[in-house]
């Protein structure tokens, strides 16, 4: 559970977000090795993404298990004085027949890493 949080919260720390009932994400299944990966393409979606254009991940190929895709997709960037950078990025992550939604809002002050501030 732990892992899944920090996949799909950049480098927050674990506790940031609860997943609740999701205890058997599908994000659990990301390799080790991909993390870093999928973390810099959550990054880069919300820094460079169009709005409501979805972006396509995917995790390395393995013999033992089927990737783990994602289809992310940043709303419009939204600015304000106390909040800063707002973005929601919708999620639809998958391997084999699982899949599950995410809708994820995180925000960007100044020059910090972007943060999450909810989950839907």
């Amino acid at each position: 559970m732990a892992f899944a949080a920090t996949a799909l919260a950049l480098p927050l720390q674990a506790s940031a977000l609860s997943l609740g009932y999701r205890v058997q994400s599908v994000l659990l299944h990301i390799p080790g090795q991909d993390v870093d990966n999928f973390k810099s393409f959550i990054s880069q979606t919300l820094d460079t993404g169009e709005a409501g254009l979805p972006r396509e991940w995917h995790s390395s190929e393995r013999r033992s298990k089927s990737q783990v895709k994602a289809l992310l997709a940043p709303s419009p960037l939204v600015e304000t004085e106390p909040a800063g950078r707002c973005r929601m990025l919708s999620a639809d992550v998958s391997q084999r027949s699982q899949t599950e939604a995410w809708k994820v809002w995180f925000r960007q002050k100044g020059d910090e890493n972007w943060k999450i501030s909810g989950l839907n």
